[in-house]
């Protein structure tokens, strides 16, 4: 199923093209000279601004101005706007000046990151590993931004000048990778590093250069790809985020060598998260990690819920695999995860983007600023919102391919002119494709039958009915079509019902594709509008709990949603007496909602209730008491607490679960700006050896433990004596653990700082 130039669909008026617009305003509200600093600072030379802060200025500097770079690309190409095209000359005209004084080939935000790189050269795995150190965050990652905004600005728009420098990089580090063995190379795989190889099969597919599909191949981290040649699932406790990019690159990589393991690595990685792991926005993971398939109460108790990005990348993945061998339900997940994760993860006003979207019941997101948020989802969020295009058309199999009901206008001259999808849906369902040709031309049309219908209804050619070919995921009309044909037909948004992947009795409800959700108040929005602060994208307002939540009965869709109007439904509870409110989730935005619901049989739902309750004795108390938290041995909790550490290494149990400890020392600065902290709570896990450990906050040593043995996981609560509650108290403190008598510190899971009670 191969997608027809972004060029030649233009999105008419509707949701997405509305976000289209509102995409061009948040990009132009941003200042390119200030997202060139980094780069130019790498450089030794003067930036023409101040560098933006956030995420721009703590390690991951330059990696915004890289998906700026694609963002412009795309944006210049599907709105017809000049401003981003001349905006994206002026930056690669910038970076191809950095590129010239650093004269090396490199250029690149990364901080340091020229020496750094230079130090891998005959480094061994010593420097490989050092890669990942808090200092510089993730390298790779970084650096494969800048890669791919100069891929897409020459892709999209034939930019010679981008191409040159991206060249130019890519033999940079071909010259630097010559130099390392397989040991260190793999060694540095162990750190986030993005899409590279998919960037250099990228290259490769440009220029047809064997040496970027070698170094494509030379990019697949064999701890990941290997359990998947071997068709297992070894994802659970891994980062998601960094884990997906691979995938795609597999795909990218298995395309431009012919390699047909890499494409089923691929297909089998798209599978098992599309299949197991993925809720009904289409997103998956819970504090960015893969938790075990068989358990997702995490994924409702936990505030910090699936990530845009990931859904970006999987649906980044779905394409690739899509035009390689296509399937119907590529283009379903597509669907599932535009409509109810992408479009609703930008504010259709402001134009803010979220990173976490909760499952849990009554909680919110928050939305990043233009100035402010310069997180992974911004980035990423400004190149989604201008690619909608890609998905509507396509041609497979010599057809014409209508794949998404959204108001849209293809040029397509291989087919004879230019077709128009006009249609309301999914507020409306019906459909009409206008077909305004040149001349008569003889070819297939192929409608798609999403999977979540029984098929179209009412299909017919200038109001004739017409026989249509019954083909998995569509029908086909083959005919010559006439200037002026008009093809019409009803698409039914049946009712269902959807479980959680693991069967737990939580149900999400769709109208046909559209998620449906309840606005659950505005009270306690908490950061709302998200600060510069490293923290600022998780809604860190308080939980409320699943007590209130209302019960559903275990019925078929059709017998708990009443239609009240043009999307919009009745969900019959329990409790209330009359029901809840339910409208599309990407129209819900700054307010608490519930996507998921406690169902259970009727004889049941008291005792469904009373087990909520439960539940929320003591997570509530918990959170309401909580000051500040880190999960050790998660990527972005010990980043946005500046972790650092000697001789650690993380241990993941069979549920996903994980925990670092060290042979030395490891640190984390905990945040406590009303000075509210009075106790430290420590998870710890044994794994069977003796361990030990010294615990010292603000310097101030609070215990010395020691366990000659035992096995699993347990709290520990220290009390912060006089030195550190008296004032004036200070509004960060350094927590460290530190190795006793030559054995290792036990596994720190999860530390809190609390407060004596709840506010």
């Amino acid at each position: 199923m191969k997608p027809f130039p972004l060029a030649r669909v233009a999105l008419l008026d509707g949701p997405l093209a509305r976000a289209v617009r509102t995409d061009l305003e948040y990009v132009l509200a941003m200042d390119p000279d200030r997202l060139l600093a980094p780069f130019l600072r790498e450089a030794g030379l003067r930036p023409r601004a101040a560098s933006y802060g956030n995420w721009e200025d703590s390690g991951l500097d330059g990696h915004i101005g890289g998906h700026y770079l694609s963002a412009l690309a795309l944006l210049a190409v599907v709105t017809g706007e000049p401003e981003p095209r001349r905006r994206l000359d002026h930056m690669v005209g910038e970076l191809e000046r950095a590129q010239e004084a650093l004269g090396t080939g490199y250029v690149g935000g990364v901080p340091g990151g020229a020496a750094l790189f230079e130090s891998l050269r005959h480094g061994g795995v010593e420097a490989a590993r050092s890669l990942g150190s808090s200092s510089h965050w993730v390298p790779w990652y970084n650096l494969h931004k800048t890669f791919a905004g100069l891929i897409d600005a020459h892709r999209l728009l034939g930019h010679d000048r981008a191409l040159a420098v991206v060249l130019r990089l890519a033999d940079w580090w071909l010259d630097i990778a010559a130099t390392m063995d397989d040991d260190a190379f793999e060694a540095m795989l162990d750190t986030e590093f993005g899409g590279m190889n998919e960037a250099f099969a990228d290259l490769a597919a440009l220029t047809g250069r064997e040496a970027y599909a070698d170094m494509a191949l030379r990019f697949s981290h064999r701890a990941v790809l290997d359990p998947l040649l071997e068709r297992r699932d070894a994802l659970t406790g891994r980062h998601a985020n960094t884990q997906i990019p691979k995938a795609v690159g597999y795909a990218a990589t298995a395309a431009v060598r012919g390699d047909r393991d890499l494409h089923e690595a691929a297909r089998f990685f798209w599978r098992e998260v599309v299949e197991r792991r993925t809720v009904a926005i289409g997103g998956n993971s819970v504090r960015e990690h893969f938790h075990a398939v068989d358990d997702f109460s995490h994924m409702i108790e936990d505030r910090e819920g699936p990530e845009t990005c990931n859904t970006y990348n999987m649906l980044e993945l779905t394409k690739a695999l899509a035009e390689a061998s296509f399937e119907p339900a590529h283009l379903d997940f597509a669907e599932r995860a535009i409509l109810n994760h992408q479009l609703p993860s930008q504010h259709p006003e402001r134009g803010g983007f979220v990173y976490f979207t909760p499952m849990r019941p009554r909680h919110y997101r928050v939305y990043s600023q233009p100035e402010l948020g310069m997180w992974c989802c911004v980035g990423t969020g400004i190149e989604a919102q201008a690619k909608y295009g890609e998905w509507v058309f396509g041609e497979h199999e010599g057809a014409l391919a209508v794949n998404l009901f959204v108001p849209a206008l293809l040029d397509a001259p291989d087919f004879g002119g230019r077709f128009r999808i006009e249609t309301a849906f999914p507020a409306d369902e019906h459909v009409r494709l206008a077909c305004e040709l040149d001349g008569a031309r003889a070819f297939p049309l192929r409608l798609r039958v999403p999977g979540w219908t029984e098929g179209l209804t009412d299909l017919a050619v200038n109001g004739d009915v017409v026989a249509a070919e019954q083909v998995p995921g569509a029908v086909l009309i083959e005919r010559t079509w006439e200037p002026g044909d008009v093809v019409t037909f009803r698409l039914p948004l049946r009712l269902r019902a959807e479980r959680l992947p693991d069967g737990s009795p939580w149900q999400a409800y769709f109208a046909g594709p559209v998620l449906l959700a309840a606005r659950d108040g505005d009270r306690d929005l908490t950061g709302l509008l998200a600060d510069d602060s490293r923290m600022g994208h998780v809604a860190r307002g308080p939980l409320l709990g699943f007590a209130d939540v209302p019960v559903v009965e275990d019925l078929p869709a059709d017998e708990v949603l009443t239609r009240e109007g043009p999307l919009r439904f009745r969900l019959a509870t329990a409790d209330p007496v009359g029901g809840v409110e339910l409208v599309p989730f990407h129209d819900v935005h700054d307010s608490r909602y519930t996507i998921y619901w406690p169902v259970a049989e009727a004889s049941r739902t008291h005792e469904r209730r009373a087990a909520l309750a439960a539940a929320d004795r003591d997570s509530l108390a918990l959170d309401a008491m909580t000051v500040d938290k880190v999960a050790f041995g998660e990527q972005q909790p010990e980043s946005d607490h500046g972790f650092r550490g000697e001789a650690t290494e993380v241990a993941v149990d069979g549920d996903g679960r994980r925990a670092r400890r060290t042979a030395a020392a490891m640190a984390v600065t905990l945040k406590d700006p009303d000075r509210q902290g009075h106790l430290l709570r420590v998870g710890y896990r044994l794994e069977g050896g003796p361990a030990a450990v010294a615990v010292r906050l603000g310097g101030v040593l609070l215990a010395e433990e020691r366990w000659d043995e035992g096995v699993g996981g347990f709290d520990c609560d220290y009390g912060l004596p006089g030195p550190l509650t008296e004032e004036p108290r200070a509004g960060e403190l350094e927590l460290e653990f530190t190795a006793l008598d030559g054995r290792p510190t036990p596994g720190v899971t999860t530390v809190r700082l609390l407060r004596w009670a709840a506010p």
